[in-house]
């Protein structure tokens, strides 16, 4: 049993019906309660805080991404396994999404975002949803095409990844409603990741040639497509509503944006995913016993990284409570994980956010909030499912 100073003393749920909501408020009260704490109604540990996060990223003998905690018994995630076979596997990814791919997305994913913004300029009022009218319809628009996914039917893209990240949690009542909702979607996969469904000159059909050339075996291949269709559309789309949010109720930091668009729309992306990351937590277990800043785990201990507190983590951050476009935060955030489970579709998710934001900063002079937003309930990722917005066209 650990120390009574290390075992979480608060009255909820982290994994309840409000927390899965509204994460933030609760997730930082375990950020602040120690460096890592642990919970016993789930049996593991938790920590907020962006240096022992750090740590744990950077170290992954010692804390393993295999065998995470709630892990379904024999199912694997392949870009979160460890080195060797993680290498592997994300070589094969990684040359799918290399920089000359993506110079050659680069004019689909701007003139994708041109013609979302432009769609929306003569709404009646400039009333719109910056979740379905603008990130997520800009999202299913562009990513389908990039990695060659050949039905038509793109919502279901959002609906997989959706039930996927409920299965990084407890089977709780969120959980089973999740999966009862999904099962026409798990259908709808199991065709649509075939070698058979999917575009010639796409990143989905990249893994099916890797596997040709013995890089990896067929089943992983449609693994990876899996992996694809899961992971690359509605975390991209929470990231996108939540910055675009973050601009509208900082009409200061959109004023700024547009003054200089090459610069800031990057910077915007990158703070954006500080501020308020959709990624709720990854996973890990340790391998050994371990000392973490006083705090000893055993072998085996389930570990979840919060990314939510950590990217407000006062410890490391000035005025962490602050979106601020100019903070220097490029390649010192951890919102897109860190060594080698760094998140592989990183340059696509900031190719594709940086190319709406461009476009909104050209088009309109100021967003405003023009409603009350609503979240997803989801157990590891955080964004919204509505953002009533007013765009003033430029």
């Amino acid at each position: 049993m650990p120390a009574s100073e290390s075992v979480l003393d608060a009255d909820f749920d982290m994994f309840g019906l409000e927390a899965c909501r509204d994460p933030r408020p609760y997730d930082t009260l375990i950020r602040e309660a120690g460096p890592v704490v642990y919970i016993p109604q789930y049996d593991v540990w938790a920590t907020g805080r962006h240096d022992q996060i750090e740590l744990m990223m950077r170290d992954w003998k010692t804390f393993s991404s295999a065998n995470p905690p709630f892990a379904e018994p024999g199912r694997m995630i392949l870009l979160s396994e460890d080195p060797p076979d993680h290498q592997r596997v994300r070589t094969v990814v990684s040359r799918a999404m290399s920089p000359a791919v993506l110079r050659r997305m680069q004019d689909m994913f701007e003139q994708g975002a041109e013609e979302t913004v432009q769609r929306l300029l003569d709404a009646p009022g400039g009333l719109v949803d910056g979740y379905t009218d603008l990130a997520k319809a800009y999202i299913l628009k562009v990513f389908p095409d990039a990695i060659g996914l050949g039905d038509k039917n793109r919502e279901m893209l959002v609906k997989f990844g959706h039930a996927q990240f409920n299965m990084f949690g407890p089977k709780n009542d969120i959980y089973r409603e999740s999966m009862e909702a999904a099962a026409e979607v798990f259908e709808w996969v199991a065709v649509n990741c075939k070698r058979d469904a999917v575009q010639p000159g796409g990143i989905c059909m990249a893994m099916y040639e890797a596997a040709d050339a013995g890089d990896i075996t067929q089943e992983e291949a449609e693994m990876l497509v899996q992996v694809l269709y899961s992971a690359g559309s509605d975390t991209t789309i929470y990231t996108i509503g939540n910055i675009i949010r973050a601009l509208a109720e900082h009409p200061a930091q959109y004023e700024l944006l547009r003054t200089d668009i090459d610069e800031y729309s990057k910077r915007a992306f990158e703070e954006g995913i500080r501020y308020d990351n959709p990624a709720r937590f990854t996973r890990r277990r340790t391998t050994v016993d371990v000392d973490v800043d006083g705090v000893a785990l055993p072998p085996e201990a389930g570990i979840l990284l919060l990314h939510m507190p950590a990217g407000r983590d006062p410890r490391r951050w000035e005025d962490p409570e602050v979106f601020d476009i100019t903070r220097d935060v490029v390649g010192k955030h951890l919102g897109l994980g860190f060594g080698v489970h760094a998140c592989v579709g990183a340059r696509v998710a900031r190719l594709e956010g940086v190319s709406l934001l461009s476009a909104l900063a050209r088009h309109v002079e100021s967003i405003e909030v023009a409603g009350e937003p609503r979240g997803t309930t989801n157990m590891a990722v955080h964004g919204l499912e509505s953002l009533p917005l007013r765009l003033v066209p430029a």
